[in-house]
């Protein structure tokens, strides 16, 4: 059983075309990620910043600014191996592939049809070019 199907027309990959356990050759590999804030890094900075308001609280209101910047540092202080070990981003990944559209008309018509949505001009067959 082959990992490798055609996202546009539903082919599968011949196993005597995976070579090296990449994908076979002629086929195209589409990777798609999107990266995010990690929801703990984010709220850690909550956490900082809630930390160093309450404890400028304390402080009469006419030393706050002299004091903010060294409070500040305290704060990162505490926080700093908590951030270091937690990761700022998340990824998300998915990979397609689309088989070998050279000898396939409609399957590089709408292999083509992708690559315009996405502001790619058009490929043609590869003896072609």
């Amino acid at each position: 059983m082959t990992k490798y199907t055609c996202a546009l027309s539903g082919i599968k990959a011949k196993e005597e075309d995976i070579v090296d356990e990449e994908y076979p050759d002629g086929w195209i590999e589409i990777t798609i990620s999107r990266r995010y804030i990690n929801g703990k890094w984010d709220a850690i900075q909550f956490v900082k910043q809630n930390l160093l308001a309450q404890y400028l609280q304390q402080i009469p209101e006419e030393n706050r600014e002299e004091q903010a910047m060294l409070l500040g540092i305290q704060v990162e202080a505490q926080f700093a191996m908590l951030e270091q070990q937690t990761e700022k981003w998340t990824t998300e990944s998915d990979v397609l592939y689309i088989a070998n559209p050279d000898d396939n008309a409609s399957l590089m018509a709408e292999y083509n049809k992708f690559r315009k949505t996405l502001g790619l001009k058009p490929e043609t067959k590869l003896d072609e070019e």
